[in-house]
């Protein structure tokens, strides 16, 4: 449905920021450092036309773009490919941006799957600090060095590995909102949910619901949940709202 049909004020106000007309977008979510948007996007160029490669560990689900290597799950991939295939089209994140002030002015944001952090970045422009794990190494290098160059580091906290052993050493931590984005498999991405849902206050966004069948029944399974009282999609992910004071509902966000 159009965002124009929602009857709770809230996700009325959350839907016009997702959208992309600026003429509707809530004045409490307009205020944009462009100098930083600027930088990030000359960023994003620039891993477009690297020429590097990089050792790529991949302790998810791969791409659909590139076979995985068989040892160890690592390969040898163009940063260029790479880019390409995975960096989040600026529209939809500043989109994230938008909803996250909406959400309220400053919070805690955990990512899972850092990529590249061209996403990561633009993220940590909302105002909220941004956590964010990542099981490669290398690529998490090419992160941070992007984020020192533009200027950002400050509002992001990464940390490298499996994210079980994240999980394992977790002790009241907890966030706003939570981004699974690193594991397209089913049942690692419901165990992972399972895990963070009690460290979850406002919302938990499941990116890439349709990668597969299995990714589909695994946000059916979802949002399904007692925990969830309002779920809805939008440009393929699943968000998933505590919301108790809500009555329960399921939409979906054209």
């Amino acid at each position: 449905m159009s965002w124009r049909k929602l009857h709770s004020p809230l996700l009325f106000q959350w839907g016009k920021a997702l959208q992309r007309h600026p003429q509707h977008w809530p004045e409490a979510c307009t205020a944009s450092d462009d100098d930083m948007t600027g930088r990030i996007e000359q960023w994003r160029v620039a891993l477009l036309l690297s020429k590097d490669t990089v050792a790529r560990t991949d302790l998810g689900a791969g791409s659909r773009a590139h076979k995985r290597a068989e040892h160890g799950g690592k390969d040898i991939r163009r940063v260029a490919e790479l880019a390409q295939n995975s960096l989040t089209p600026l529209a939809d994140v500043q989109s994230l941006v938008r909803w996250l002030r909406m959400v309220r002015p400053k919070g805690r944001f955990l990512e899972l799957g850092t990529s590249l952090g061209v996403t990561t970045a633009h993220l940590a422009t909302s105002g909220w600090h941004i956590d964010t794990w990542e099981g490669c190494p290398e690529t998490l290098r090419l992160a941070q060095e992007g984020w020192q160059e533009v200027g950002c580091d400050a509002q992001i906290t990464a940390k490298q590995g499996a994210f079980a052993d994240h999980l394992a050493a977790l002790d009241d931590q907890a966030w706003d909102v939570v981004y699974l984005d690193g594991h397209h498999q089913g049942d690692a991405t419901l165990n992972l949910a399972k895990a963070l849902s009690p460290r979850t206050t406002v919302a938990m966004v499941v990116d890439d619901i349709a990668w597969s069948r299995d990714m589909y029944r695994t946000w059916e399974v979802l949002r399904m949940q007692d925990q969830w009282r309002v779920t809805f999609t939008w440009r393929g992910r699943g968000f998933l709202l505590k919301a108790p004071e809500m009555a329960r509902q399921h939409l979906r966000l054209a």
